[in-house]
Order: structure tokens, then C-alpha cells, then sequence
């Protein structure tokens, strides 16, 4: 209990010796540090909410909020239930959750990126503004998927049309840099395809074409195929034999002529009539003996003579039945489905690109150079061996020698990798801004920490030594010494260093310190 009164004196004796200045500085800091931990509470439990889609009917408003609280997603409505927010982490991966089960129907995606408008502008920049920024906005949504690297969209809108003859149908290609090949799976580039579809008025899923980094492509419309009216399963199967062949002849090229040199396309005719046959074959030549039976009867006669005597005859009746069986063979054939009929194989190959000396000593463009013939028949005996290349099908193979134009995929890589250095020089920037924060902020915690603990050292009074049954503020002396007690500690009232010091500047050297105070007057 004392030891509590000596402390309740000594925060008293401090606050006495603090000047005004001090009390105001110590008051804001306890205010401060309040405030500070208030607001990093509040923080860490407030989550921020994004537009998710906007401009919604209610029916397809109540689908989306349905799939949400399927998905244990949380959400927000505003503006009459026609606009839903969910967590700013969570808007991109919904979007292309929602839209793989073909949500929205109407695409009505949200985004508020001309909340500044300019009046001087024209209805074309306009409209431009309005397609970059559709574009900006789908390729953010694509790019927060895991396996996309870095993304591009071009988007092709035609003007209005008088006559609905004119009209033209609006396209959209897509390009993307997968983090690993094939990374992406066939409900994923669905979900991409129907997300541009209805991001984009009058944008059919068929006219949406998407290639990778590469320029292989991943999807492209499917309304002119002849076997459009195939199955589903058929179609696929189809697509599966081409792409396993065309796989098997590209790597074995890309590792003779290296990668990108080369493009294989394998088209399949498969058979998907399922026949069911049975049939029974007899040989007469095989006959054998299956059962054999045996009949034998006695019948006995007599004739009376003259002497009246009696004359007996035997006859002995024998029958004999044998049945033989034919070998019969039966059958019962179900042949297989989706036997390969016939192929057609198309290999390009690019030729070879040789660097010669300019006249001025500096190296010149690479030379295109076409391969030789015999170079290309075995380039056709290779993919043959890959693919199973059969003539009792009529198997067709055609390769030709012909140089690639590369410039638009060039140019193509070249802003992806733009957009990727800006993406890293980005997050690298956010990160150091961040620890530099971290760092001034522990800066200046530590120092005003650093001036509490001084202040609460000189408050506190110093332990002090006891012993079983011994009361704070005693102690017991050793055998033979008096035992005293400890006095209570009480600081000195001293006046701030700062105020000894300018009475010390004032006393040696009066003529400065009055041009200082003339100084501030005139000020």
C-alpha cells in the first residue's frame, strides 16, 4: 500500500515540474497512442467493398446474390438491389467464377472510371476512352487468374449501320502469357469467353478468338466446323486424337528445328458407327457321332405236322439309331468406336535465318534462307512416324517451306512485357514504400516510447528487497546492524535545460540577443 502513495507522489511530483510545453506534448502522445490503436482496431475489422456488377435486373440480381450465398461469398446491394458489392480481394476471382457458369446474362459490368468528365470532349474520344477502358478492365479480370502471367484484349466495336443488312457483328481477340503451357483448362477459356461476351454489346462467343504467348490458339468460333452437327462426346474425342497427334509431331519438331519454327495441324476422320454382328458357321466336314442307340427284339414261330407234332423258329429283329452333330462356330463382334479412318497432316515450317556482315563492319538483318528438299523429306518422314501415318488409309501429309512474319507477334510481346516490368517495377515500389513507413514509423515510436519510459523511470520508485513477512519499504538488516528505513524519494523542482540555457546566452551576450527579439517583432 505504500509502495502505491510513494508512486501516486512521485507522478504527482513530475507533473508539477512539467511545463506547460511538456504537459502538452505527454497529454497528445497518450491521446495519440489511444487514437492509434482505436483506429488500427477498426481497421483490421473493416473490409472494403468493390463494385462487383452494376445496372442489374432483378430477376438476374437474385441469381447472382443466390450463387454468392452458395459460394459463402459476402455481399453488399445498393442502389435499389441492382448493384452488388463484394470485397475488393474477392472481385476479379468472382467475376470469372460467376461468369464460367455463364453469369451474368447480360453482362452489365460496373466500373466507375468516368467519374471525371471532361465537357470539351468529342463524342469519338469518347467512345474511344470507352472501349480503352472496357479493355483495361477485362484485362485486369483476366490476369487475376493463377495461371495467366500477363494479358491483352482488343476489342473491334463497328459504327451504327442505317440498314440491318450493314450491320456488322462486333469481335474481340485476346492474347495471354500463361505462367506454364496448356495451364489453362477448357471451362476456364469458356469462362474468359463468355466474360468478353457479355462485357461487350453485341459480342458473340464465336467471335472471340484466344491465342496464347506463343501464338498457338486456344479457342477460336466453331459455327463454320462440318461436324457442328456431331455430339458433343463425338466432337470431342475428335478434337482430343488431333490435339494428341498434333502434340506428338510439334515436340518432336521443336526439338530438331527448335522451338517456334514449326506449326502442325493434324485433321482426323474417325468412325463412330458401332456395329453389333453375330453369326453361326457350320462344317459338314466335321461330322462326329453325338448318340448312338441300340434295338434288339426275338420273335419265335411253331407249324403242327401230321403227327401232330410241334415245330418252333426264332427270328432276331435288330435296330440301331446314330445321331451326329456338325461343328457349329458362333460369333458375337462389337466393334470398337472412334477408329481412325483417315488423316490429314499439314506441317509449316520456317527456313533458316543467317546473320552476314555489313559493308561497315556492324552485323546486318538476318538473311531469310528456304531449306533444302532433302531436309524437308525428312522433316515428312519424321511427323509420319509420329502421328502413325498409314496409305492403305489414304493418309494425306503435306509440308511446305515458307518464311514467318513475326512483326505483330513481336510487337505483341513486347507491350506483355511491358506490362509485366511495369507490374514488377510497381510492386517493388509499393513494397519499398512500405518499409520505409514501417521504418519512420518505428522511428518515431521508439523515440516518443524512449521519452515515456524516461518519464515513467523517474516516477517509479526503485524495487526494493524483502523477505517472508517483510512489507514493501523495509527491509531487515543482517544480525548485529540497525535496521532503517528507506526514504521516500521525492525529485527535485528543476527548471528546463532550454530556459538555463537562453538565460546563460542572455547574460554573456545582450546586444544578440536583442537584435534576435527586433528581429521577430519586425517579423
Amino acid at each position: 500500500m505504500d509502495y502505491f502513495k510513494q508512486l501516486f507522489r512521485n507522478i504527482s511530483a513530475v507533473l508539477k515540474a512539467m511545463s506547460p510545453g511538456q504537459a502538452v506534448v505527454l497529454v497528445a502522445v497518450i491521446a495519440g497512442l489511444i487514437v492509434g490503436i482505436a483506429v488500427v482496431g477498426n481497421w483490421v475489422k473493416t473490409v472494403n467493398y468493390s463494385i462487383l456488377y452494376s445496372n442489374l435486373e432483378p430477376a438476374e440480381a437474385g441469381e447472382i446474390v443466390s450463387q454468392l450465398t452458395e459460394q459463402k461469398v459476402p455481399y453488399k446491394l445498393e442502389d435499389g438491389g441492382t448493384t452488388i458489392l463484394v470485397p475488393s480481394g474477392d472481385v476479379y476471382k468472382t467475376r470469372i467464377t460467376l461468369a464460367s457458369e455463364g453469369i451474368p446474362r447480360s453482362g452489365n459490368i460496373g466500373y466507375s472510371i468516368f467519374d471525371k468528365s471532361n465537357l470539351g470532349m468529342t463524342e469519338f474520344l469518347q467512345n474511344l476512352n470507352f472501349r480503352r477502358a472496357l479493355e483495361g478492365e477485362l484485362t485486369r479480370t483476366i490476369m487475376q487468374l493463377a495461371d495467366v502471367q500477363a494479358a491483352r484484349v482488343h476489342i473491334v466495336m463497328p459504327k451504327d449501320r442505317l440498314f440491318k443488312a450493314d450491320k456488322q457483328e462486333a469481335t474481340a481477340s485476346i492474347v495471354l502469357k500463361l505462367r506454364t503451357p496448356g495451364g489453362l483448362s477448357k471451362s476456364q477459356l469458356a469462362g474468359i469467353t463468355h466474360l468478353v461476351a457479355c462485357s461487350v454489346e453485341g459480342l458473340k462467343p464465336q467471335n472471340i478468338s484466344i491465342i496464347d504467348y506463343n501464338g498457338e490458339l486456344l479457342s477460336s468460333q466453331t459455327g463454320s466446323d462440318p461436324l457442328a452437327g456431331m455430339s458433343a462426346s463425338q466432337l470431342d474425342v475428335r478434337k482430343n486424337v488431333e490435339q494428341y497427334l498434333e502434340k506428338k509431331a510439334q515436340s518432336m519438331l521443336d526439338g530438331v528445328i527448335g522451338q517456334g519454327k514449326s506449326i502442325v495441324r493434324v485433321t482426323a476422320e474417325l468412325d463412330f458407327q458401332q456395329m453389333e454382328k453375330t453369326s453361326e458357321i457350320y462344317d459338314p466336314n466335321s461330322a462326329v457321332v453325338r448318340s448312338e442307340e441300340k434295338t434288339e427284339e426275338t420273335k419265335t414261330s411253331s407249324d403242327k405236322g401230321e403227327d401232330s407234332s410241334e415245330t418252333r423258329d426264332d427270328n432276331k429283329v435288330e435296330t440301331a439309331v446314330t445321331n451326329y452333330e456338325i461343328n457349329k462356330t458362333v460369333e458375337h463382334i462389337i466393334n470398337s468406336v472412334g477408329n481412325i479412318k483417315r488423316l490429314s497432316v499439314a506441317v509449316l515450317v520456317d527456313g533458316i535465318y543467317r546473320r552476314a556482315d555489313a559493308a561497315g563492319g556492324g552485323a546486318a538483318e538476318p538473311a531469310y534462307e528456304p531449306r533444302s528438299q532433302e531436309e524437308i523429306n525428312r522433316i515428312a518422314a519424321l511427323v509420319r512416324n509420329a502421328v502413325g501415318f498409314d496409305n492403305q488409309r489414304n493418309d494425306q501429309i503435306e509440308v511446305v517451306n515458307l518464311a514467318f512474319d513475326r512483326t505483330s507477334m513481336e510487337f505483341e510481346q513486347q507491350k506483355i512485357d511491358q506490362v509485366i516490368q511495369q507490374e514488377f517495377y510497381y510492386d517493388i515500389g509499393k513494397k519499398v514504400l512500405l518499409v520505409i513507413l514501417a521504418v519512420l514509423a518505428f522511428l518515431y515510436l521508439r523515440k516518443m516510447l524512449k521519452k515515456f519510459f524516461g518519464s515513467l523511470g523517474r516516477i517509479l520508485p526503485p524495487a526494493l528487497p524483502t523477505r517472508s513477512g517483510q512489507g514493501i519499504g523495509s527491509y531487515e538488516g543482517m544480525p548485529g546492524e540497525e535496521q532503517n528505513a528507506v526514504p521516500p524519494i521525492v525529485p527535485e523542482n528543476r527548471r528546463p535545460r532550454l530556459i538555463d540555457q537562453m538565460q546563460a546566452a542572455a547574460k554573456g551576450r545582450p546586444e544578440e540577443i536583442a537584435k534576435v527579439i527586433k528581429t521577430m517583432m519586425i517579423e
